[in-house]
């Protein structure tokens, strides 16, 4: 049988004068006011959220006759006003962009 080299350097151990790069940097400063968060993106920003239909019965009483274990998708503003509704996430981003609208990473 053939030996087998190794072709990659071994793992060095962590140093730690050399944090790791998948560390989190600390917000510095207060945290954004409820206000100024809503301001931000001014009717060009929009993040999309998946729910079950019985999670979001308050904000589109329209699906009161769908099933509540139904996967539904979301459309909201950068306010957090919702704007549509779909059964599709493509249906989601399809009508963001027929709005002009950027759509952003929600964590």
């Amino acid at each position: 049988m053939a030996e087998m080299k190794r072709t990659t350097p071994p793992k060095k151990a962590a140093n730690p004068a050399h944090p790791s790069l998948a560390v989190k940097p600390q917000a510095k400063g207060p945290a954004p006011t409820p206000e100024a968060l809503a301001a931000m993106g001014g009717g060009e920003l929009a993040y999309m959220r998946a729910f079950r239909a019985a999670e979001i019965r308050h904000l589109f009483p329209q699906t009161e006759n769908v099933h509540p274990s139904v996967q539904l998708y979301g459309l909201f503003a950068a306010d957090g006003s919702p704007l549509m509704l779909a059964d599709s996430r493509d249906l989601v981003i399809s009508g963001a962009w027929q709005n002009d609208l950027e759509m952003a990473t929600v964590h």
